[in-house]
């Protein structure tokens, strides 16, 4: 099965960014639009995982979540993969409440782990967290009035608690989006205190 950990979206975060993607579809030669019940931040994209492989992931994913505590950010900004040349994905950025999305990346960095402890081998990348808002085939005309359009764009704040290990389900039909199946989610544990952990 596809795999994939990410962080989902506020309500208002969500419901703002659709209102200014509305707002640019209609420009010529954009991006074939993503699905906007399926936005979220991928942390780490797993790829293909066995069956049997699974129960040991998401216990290493729980452990995941511990030491971190639940933190606040907001969509700010937009760009393009890759930043020069012909775009082939249009995504909107991430800011944190101090200017950083620190705490994110030490999410992403702790998922990467506890995916290699499970046995899942993951790439080593560099971490741009983003949301995928539209992609662009080689074949279609690409422009990048939408980018300009949303590079101002800054959403209200949302808060991250929890994180979800999801399922990708690939398209069989043409022209249909991809379906995201969540399998478990972890709520944000903040670092135990010493009375905690003295009462244990």
């Amino acid at each position: 099965m596809r795999l994939f950990t990410a962080v989902a979206l506020g309500v208002d975060a969500c419901r703002s960014l659709a209102g200014a993607v509305d707002a640019v579809t209609g420009l010529p030669d954009g991006p074939r639009w993503t699905d906007p019940d399926a936005w979220h931040v991928t942390l780490v994209f797993l790829g293909e995982v066995d069956d049997p492989a699974l129960p040991r992931l998401r216990r290493e994913l729980a452990g995941a979540a511990g030491g971190l505590g639940p933190f606040t950010l907001r969509l700010a900004g937009a760009g393009t993969f890759p930043p020069n040349g012909r775009p082939q994905v249009l995504w909107v950025g991430l800011d944190g409440q101090d200017g950083r999305v620190d705490r994110l990346a030490a999410l992403a960095r702790a998922v990467r782990r506890a995916a290699r402890r499970g046995r899942v081998r993951v790439e080593r990348r560099p971490y741009r967290p983003h949301v995928t808002l539209g992609r662009w085939r080689a074949r279609d005309p690409a422009s990048r009035a939408a980018v300009h359009a949303l590079a101002d764009y800054s959403g209200p704040a949302f808060r991250v608690d929890r994180f979800t290990l999801y399922r990708s389900h690939l398209p069989t039909e043409p022209g249909a989006h991809p379906r995201h199946e969540p399998l478990d989610t972890w709520p944000l544990r903040p670092p135990e205190t010493v009375k905690d952990f003295l009462d244990k």
